[in-house]
């Protein structure tokens, strides 16, 4: 289990950190935003994220981030009053924490996180396609259709952020990684051209966003 802390406060970074460790989760900690610039968030199973951060806002960073990433996010601050937690959990906060707070209790926010993350992954679907994350098996209607695993993975990513627009390049990133090589210009092109064809009358739903990249249109006409 892998976390990425972005903290500035040095005492509350080695406190959580140090925590952690006992209860064998890694911790990699940030002082700002621009640290975060070149790391891979897939590398990593959840965010706890400072609201005040030296170059910039936490609220900003976590919607940017929800334009190509589901990872959860817990987010800290100093401001209780109730429109900063409202703010929080609109931009896509999944738990919201006020300074100074309990140890334990962070623990127990990080493992009930992860424990609905879980447990929404395992199954998804959209009407009558259906996803099985844990197998990497796709159905339509009840019949299994072959996917290889970047086109489960531009799927499973596109149902995640339904009726969001997803930037062409991050989800080149999240879906081949570190096998960069492996793609060129026209590589996510052709892959989601096959994906509709697959999909049968659900490809519809896939829709090109001219300069930016791709979006899960929940609204689409399937019958036309």
């Amino acid at each position: 289990m892998k976390i990425i802390l972005i903290e500035d406060d040095s005492t509350i970074s080695f406190a959580v950190k140090t925590f952690l460790k006992r209860h064998e989760l890694e911790t990699d900690v940030f002082t700002s935003l621009k640290a975060t610039t070149d790391i891979d968030l897939n590398q990593y199973d959840l965010m706890i994220l400072d609201v005040n951060l030296p170059d910039g806002s936490g609220f900003d960073y976590l919607k940017y981030i929800r334009t190509f990433s589901d990872i959860p996010v817990i987010m800290l601050t100093v401001k209780d009053a109730e429109e900063y937690v409202l703010k929080g959990f609109s931009e896509g906060a999944d738990e919201y924490m006020t300074k100074p707070f309990s140890l334990p209790i962070l623990k127990a926010r990080i493992d009930n996180v992860l424990k609905r993350k879980n447990d929404r992954q395992e199954k998804m679907a959209y009407q009558e396609l259906e996803l099985d994350t844990q197998s990497k098996t796709a159905k339509v209607e009840g019949l299994n259709i072959e996917l290889n695993r970047q086109e489960f993975a531009v799927l499973e990513i596109l149902l995640e952020n339904q009726d969001a627009n997803l930037i062409r390049e991050r989800i080149i990133d999240m879906v081949w990684g570190s096998d960069l090589y492996e793609v060129n210009d026209n590589t996510l092109t052709v892959t989601i051209k096959r994906l509709r064809s697959k999909l049968g009358k659900y490809g519809v739903h896939i829709k090109t966003v001219r300069g930016i990249g791709y979006s899960w249109d929940s609204g689409a006409n399937e019958n036309r």
